[in-house]
Parts: C-alpha cells; sequence; structure tokens
C-alpha cells in the first residue's frame, strides 16, 4: 500500500466519523416516513429511546472533523514520518480515551450542567492535531 492510500484511509476514516456523527445527531429521519424511531414500542424503541445515542452525534461530527485537519497536516508528511505518527497514534489514542473516562463527567463550574464523557473529544482531539502537526514538522526542519 502506498503511501498516498495510508493518507487516504485517514480522510476516509474521517468522513465516515462524521456521518456516523450526523447520523446519530438523529436528524436523518425526523420528517421521513421510514423513521425508525417514531414509535417507541417498535423494535427499535430501545435504541432510539437511548440518553447515551444522542450525546454522541456532536463529538463524533467533531472528530471527523478533526481527522480531515490530520489529513491535511499528513499530506506533508512523508514515509517515514507517517510511521511515526502512527506509532505515536496507537499510544496517544488509547490513553486519551483512558483519559477521557477518567475525567468526564465532570461539571467545570459550579451550578453548570455535568459533561458528559463523549465530551473529551474537544480537548484530546484539539491536542492530537496540535501534536500531529508538531510531529510532521519536526520531521520535515530536520530534513
Amino acid at each position: 500500500m502506498t503511501l498516498w492510500y495510508k493518507r487516504l484511509l485517514v480522510l476516509v476514516t474521517g468522513g465516515v466519523v462524521y456521518l456516523t456523527g450526523q447520523y446519530f445527531r438523529g436528524v436523518w429521519f425526523q420528517n421521513l416516513f421510514i423513521n425508525p424511531c417514531r414509535n417507541s414500542t417498535d423494535a427499535f424503541g430501545v435504541f432510539c429511546n437511548s440518553p447515551y445515542v444522542m450525546n454522541w452525534g456532536w463529538p463524533l461530527i467533531a472528530l471527523g472533523q478533526m481527522l480531515a485537519v490530520i489529513w491535511f497536516i499528513l499530506l506533508l508528511a512523508d514515509a517515514a514520518t507517517f510511521r511515526k505518527w502512527l506509532k505515536f497514534s496507537a499510544f496517544y489514542i488509547p490513553i486519551a480515551i483512558a483519559l477521557s473516562f477518567a475525567i468526564y463527567p465532570i461539571r467545570f463550574f459550579p451550578n453548570t450542567e455535568l459533561l458528559p464523557v463523549s465530551y473529551g473529544v474537544y480537548p484530546f482531539g484539539g491536542l492530537y492535531i496540535l501534536l500531529t502537526l508538531v510531529i510532521v514538522l519536526s520531521s520535515r526542519w530536520k530534513q
């Protein structure tokens, strides 16, 4: 597999995550006659009435957008830098997930709403973009 296809896989993954977030946001079936969530007594009732499904829409959309930004950054990477980024991602992503579950749900200020675990994608995703940029630019600087 060439480097271009590997980079393209990052963009495709971001697109799939973005579209999944759009689906979980719940706007695709709102006004259509095929709405699986219209009747709460059908087979989809347990899935559609879950409070956790609605919490995953916006963070998945943000994650898809972050992966698209990372794809643009990875266009500057050569094969060695891409391998370095993959090794970094193999360590960073599990650590970020574990920290998200350890930190969230959190209330940042008194009398504010409790932020769920799914909101951990925002700070850790921003840091992921920044660290990806540092990896790519530092390897370009060394060359």
